[in-house]
């Protein structure tokens, strides 16, 4: 089974065959909610497909408007294994007080995965090593999504029992291959960030996964069989004892 572990494929641009898009491999899909009504679509996208695995939270971008949102948020992440979309955002957002709040934000959230136990798959667009020293303040299990950072802040990562996770950009990416090239096996995750980070600027989707992985197995001199069960045991650390809930098909691997 491939594994997509940052999608959204509740937006608009899979509207007409999201039913096929979800079906054309064996594929589990983390759906990330980035504000309260992309988090409501989330929990109704994992009710009606059960590879789908429901990820609540509020996207940096949208700080402007968090107050608005953020309570009801929380109290949905109860609903769901898993916290994201979740970061800092310094490419959209300069203004200072609002990267504070940013920060704020995100300490939230942080205690809500120590709380209850559930990892953060985390956005970061600058701000990386601010998340890092939060997340090492926090007794937390987190993954970073569509991993664009350095060999030493990867290596932060791993020393804090953290994942990286690559898109299919990674073709057209030379830094990202690099960085998977070496990053130990052990911390490594397959995404797609559809409809976005796709291999071309055409619209991604999940099962562009086999992209990321056939890249893997090229540059890591692994097998595929290998590889794909070494993500989902990554997985399975990353969720700890939420992987269970999501069905028995999936715990028997």
């Amino acid at each position: 089974m491939l594994l997509d572990a940052h999608a959204h494929v509740d937006v608009r641009e899979f509207d007409s065959d999201r039913d096929l898009v979800l079906s054309r491999c064996d594929i589990l899909v983390v759906n990330a909610g980035v504000d309260l009504a992309t988090d409501l679509a989330t929990l109704e996208l994992a009710r009606r497909y059960r590879n789908v695995v429901p990820a609540i939270g509020f996207h940096p971008e949208f700080i402007e408007k968090v107050d608005q949102e953020l309570e009801q948020v929380r109290k949905l992440v109860e609903l769901a294994p898993i916290i994201s979309e979740v970061g800092l955002d310094y490419f959209w957002i300069k203004d200072e007080e609002l990267r504070k709040k940013q920060k704020q934000v995100l300490e939230v959230f942080m205690e809500l995965g120590q709380a209850q136990d559930k990892p953060l798959i985390i956005h970061s667009r600058g701000g990386l090593r601010e998340i890092l020293d939060l997340v090492s303040s926090y007794r937390v299990r987190f993954a970073i999504h569509g991993y664009e950072g350095s060999m030493r802040d990867a290596s932060r990562i791993v020393e804090l029992g953290g994942f990286l996770s690559f898109p299919p950009i990674i073709v057209r990416d030379k830094g990202r291959r690099e960085i998977a090239r070496v990053v130990h096996e052990d911390h490594i995750l397959t995404e797609t960030d559809s409809p976005f980070m796709g291999p071309d600027r055409s619209r991604n989707e999940p099962c562009n996964v086999r992209i990321t992985v056939n890249t893997l197995v090229e540059i890591r001199k692994m097998r595929k069989d290998e590889l794909e069960e070494k993500i989902m045991n990554n997985f399975r650390r990353l969720l700890g004892p939420h992987f269970s809930s999501l069905g028995a098909n999936l715990t028997k691997r």
